[in-house]
């Protein structure tokens, strides 16, 4: 745990000259999607590829989040589709606010939804559980930032009920 929040709390930014190359999401089966709606990757813009900011209107956004701006340009690079899935979407200045700061940080003119579709392959969230299909088990961390905020069933069991997943490398 310490050594987690030495990382977190770390100085300066962390060196990624070494990390490995990232795989553009892909259909985990195929045939959930009709034959007639092309795959895309879903990236929420408020806390994920924006700062969260304190809320100071519909067109304020914070500024983006750098290895989010980062995946999302490898991912249009590779030929992958994206889309913005952000609540902004559904008012009018929303989505042109959306669209205007998606120009300012120099990504293309993407496609901003308030919704999922067949399509969708993955979605990029702040506030995402991911459950394991068709089960209801959740995958749940060790850390605060990993649990869900709604309340669990009384008599959730690890490995029955959700996935116990480890906050990262052991210390010897």
């Amino acid at each position: 745990m310490l050594s987690w929040l030495r990382r977190l709390f770390a100085t300066g930014a962390p060196d990624l000259s070494q990390a490995p190359e990232e795989p553009v999401p892909t259909e985990r089966q195929e045939s959930m999607r009709p034959p007639d709606l092309q795959p895309w990757i879903g990236v929420d813009l408020d806390g994920t590829l924006a700062e969260a900011t304190p809320w100071e209107g519909m067109s304020h956004i914070g500024p983006p989040v750098p290895l989010m701006m980062r995946r999302v340009r490898l991912w249009l690079e590779k030929g992958a589709r994206v889309k913005i899935v952000t609540a902004r979407a559904g008012d009018p200045e929303g989505l042109k606010a959306t669209q205007s700061w998606l120009k300012a940080n120099g990504l293309p003119d993407l496609e901003v939804t308030d919704r999922k579709d067949f399509g969708m392959i993955e979605l990029w969230d702040d506030r995402a559980i991911q459950v394991v299909q068709n089960s209801g088990i959740c995958f749940l961390g060790t850390s605060v930032f990993a649990r869900p905020k709604a309340p669990i069933l009384p008599d959730e069991a690890a490995g029955r009920t959700f996935i116990h997943v480890d906050g990262g490398p052991k210390s010897p």
